[in-house]
């Protein structure tokens, strides 16, 4: 499994000991919803699932973990793998010793039938509730969370962290297969208003021999498809003017519930990663500049008309 990123606060000179506490997380999504255990009791989320007993396998402690803690049942053979995150910092509890964890997080689908949740004394302490929450809500109550106690705050930023991560791989999961679709067969825009499958399925009925179509319909799912197109193009075969027409028709929604200047920050994160072709050209150009108004004295309405008109370019 690929690991997302690290956290160590190379705080721990002097410790003698490490404890190692391995743990697995479900990442459950539902009717564009996330289920995440809340607490009623800091205001926090985070993703369900716990520490890997002994020599338990990770699968099988992801299942124990969210059955245990939000109750819902994991379909064992729906389990994906999505990257794990390091972390490392002095223990809380023990002085002279370095607290290690490697977080592994999992794709997964669950059944549609409820268990009891079974918590423990610091779980129930804590509130601890299955909520499906909106991507960005969770995103922002993880971003403002604080508390006095530090070690809490690290386990929140790690799984805010997560939770932006999973938000750019949906906008381009749900984004590159159309695209590059759009480039490739240039049938107008009334096929690509469709789901990915339905615009893959008509387009197969149009050109019954084309290998690359058939490539595709063997793939499972706009995840799997996008993980395909890049392993066998090079981004060139996107346009400029199809990719940035989907694009900001996925974005609107996020922009008109997301604040201002997370959005901007993230437009930007996204626009390094484009291809060059697509970077350097309108409207795409703009994203590098929305936040500077932010940057040089908070002016937000500035930004907004920055990110407006990058939005509605394609009007």
């Amino acid at each position: 499994m690929k690991q997302l990123f690290a956290i160590d606060l190379h705080d721990y000179e002097g410790c003698t000991r490490v404890f190692r506490r391995p743990s697995a997380r479900g990442i459950i999504i539902r009717n564009g919803k996330i289920a995440l255990v809340y607490s009623t009791k800091e205001n926090y989320y985070k993703f369900p699932g716990g520490g890997i007993h002994g020599d338990e396998r990770k699968k099988t402690a992801l299942i124990r973990e969210v059955r245990e803690e939000v109750g819902l049942t994991v379909i064992p053979e729906s389990i994906a793998g999505f990257g794990s995150v390091l972390r490392r910092q002095r223990s809380n509890h023990s002085p002279d010793t370095v607290f290690e964890q490697e977080n592994f997080y999992y794709v997964c689908r669950v059944e549609d039938t409820m268990a009891e949740q079974n918590l423990d004394d610091y779980e129930r302490e804590a509130g601890f509730v299955l909520r499906y929450a909106d991507l960005d809500e969770a995103i922002r109550v993880n971003g403002a969370f604080t508390s006095p106690d530090g070690f809490d705050e690290i386990m929140i930023r790690r799984e805010w962290r997560v939770l932006q991560l999973i938000r750019d791989t949906m906008i381009r999961e749900r984004l590159l297969p159309h695209a590059y679709l759009m480039r490739v067969f240039p049938e107008g825009e009334s096929i690509y208003t469709k789901e990915y499958a339905a615009a893959l399925e008509e387009l197969l009925e149009k050109y019954p021999g084309n290998r690359l179509l058939w490539e595709l319909e063997s793939v499972s799912g706009a995840q799997e498809s996008a993980a395909f197109i890049l392993g066998h193009c090079d981004g060139a075969m996107v346009s400029p003017d199809d990719f940035g027409r989907t694009f900001t028709r996925l974005l609107r929604p996020i922009y008109e519930r997301a604040d201002v200047s997370s959005f901007a920050a993230r437009m930007y994160e996204l626009w390094q990663v484009f291809p060059e072709g697509i970077r350097n050209d309108e409207p795409f150009i703009r994203l590098c500049f929305a936040g500077d108004p932010l940057d040089s004295g908070g002016g937000e309405a500035r930004t907004r008309e920055i990110l407006e008109r990058f939005l509605t370019y394609y009007d």
